[in-house]
């Protein structure tokens, strides 16, 4: 039940229950013992609904705690795997920067390779012009 109703219920019951024995008893130190039980009976039943309301109110807020702690952890995890990702990115970075300092290199490398067979060639087609001269025949 909610709130205070099942013990102002129980309470109801009891005095009912307590004027009907007052009918019943003539003995007071009986009826007086009756009252003390009812009471304590019903001092009883309010201590055990305070006890079951804390303990409700303990396990939602241990729940709240284990919550809370879920949500940090979540937070920094996604802090963790930001900074995983920019060093991701930088490391790429560095990547390509270093493949592009690469391919410069083969580009030039090969630019140095043609032009070292075009040095080559023009260096034959010169001493072949040189041979025929040299035999005394008409260049072209």
């Amino acid at each position: 039940m909610h709130g205070t109703a099942e013990p102002k219920a129980f309470l109801r019951g009891i005095t009912s229950k307590m004027d009907r024995e007052v009918f019943e008893t003539y003995d007071d130190d009986a009826l007086e013992n009756r009252i003390l039980r009812s009471s304590l009976t019903a001092c009883i039943a309010l201590g055990e609904q305070a006890r079951r309301r804390e303990e409700r109110r303990l396990h939602e807020a241990a729940q709240d705690k284990k919550v809370e702690g879920l949500i940090r952890k979540n937070s920094e995890a996604v802090k963790h795997a930001a900074q995983l990702e920019e060093a991701l990115r930088e490391a790429a970075a560095e990547k390509a920067k270093a493949d592009g300092i690469a391919e410069g290199k083969a580009e030039a490398e090969r630019a140095a390779a043609e032009a070292a067979k075009k040095a080559a060639d023009e260096a034959q087609t010169a001493k072949e012009r040189a041979a025929a001269e040299a035999r005394g025949e008409a260049v072209a």
